[in-house]
């Protein structure tokens, strides 16, 4: 049987990342993020800054709310909550040029 490795954090950054773009104005945050290339950017950027979770496919089976739980503790949640705010400016910041040519098009 073949193993490999799968980031338990990943889609927890996912749902964050949602989570707080929710609370930004469509233009230019949504529309920005919205561009592939730009929202892995950010999720690598995110995961970058946060412990990360693995289990080995395969190996054991994982519990159905293991794929989908959310951060367990209010400081966690405030923590990635804090890293996405900064990572989201980070990204914007780094690829502003970038930006103003592409967002005029959408």
């Amino acid at each position: 049987m073949s193993h490999g490795l799968i980031n338990l954090t990943l889609s927890v950054v996912v749902q964050e990342i949602e989570h707080v773009l929710e609370s930004y104005p469509e233009d230019p945050y949504h529309l920005a993020f919205a561009i592939h290339e730009l929202r892995q950017k950010l999720i690598a950027h995110v995961l970058s800054h946060v412990p990360n979770r693995y289990t080995v496919e395969g190996a054991q089976a994982l519990p159905s709310h293991s794929k989908t739980r959310r951060i367990a503790t209010l400081q966690e949640s405030l923590r990635m909550e804090t890293i996405i705010h900064g990572s989201m400016l980070h990204i914007l910041h780094e690829n502003a040029d970038w930006l103003s040519h592409r967002l005029p098009q959408l």
